[in-house]
């Protein structure tokens, strides 16, 4: 018989007493309303691409001190000038 994966023991349980008195106190911390307004409206943008290219847009961006969806958009504008719109 196997003995099994030698790891350690998971770290024991709080007490529920304990738990009671952090939730007073986030009681009395007062939250601001999030008023984060987003310039454009923006779409997450998921597609697979080689590990080379993923960090060829990092090391581009910064190098350039620009962000990666700034990059795509140039690159689509170059795009659409050599290839026509879409």
């Amino acid at each position: 018989m196997s003995k099994g994966l030698q790891i350690a023991e998971p770290p024991r349980r709080r007490q529920s007493g304990a738990g009671e008195a952090s939730t007073e106190r986030n009681k009395s911390v007062e939250f601001t309303k999030f008023d984060n307004v987003a310039e454009d409206e923006k779409v997450q943008f998921n597609k697979r691409v080689t590990r080379r290219v993923a960090d060829g847009y990092e090391i581009l961006a910064i190098r350039t001190r620009r962000k990666v969806p700034d990059l795509l958009a140039e690159a689509l504008s170059l795009l659409e000038e050599k290839h026509g719109k879409v």
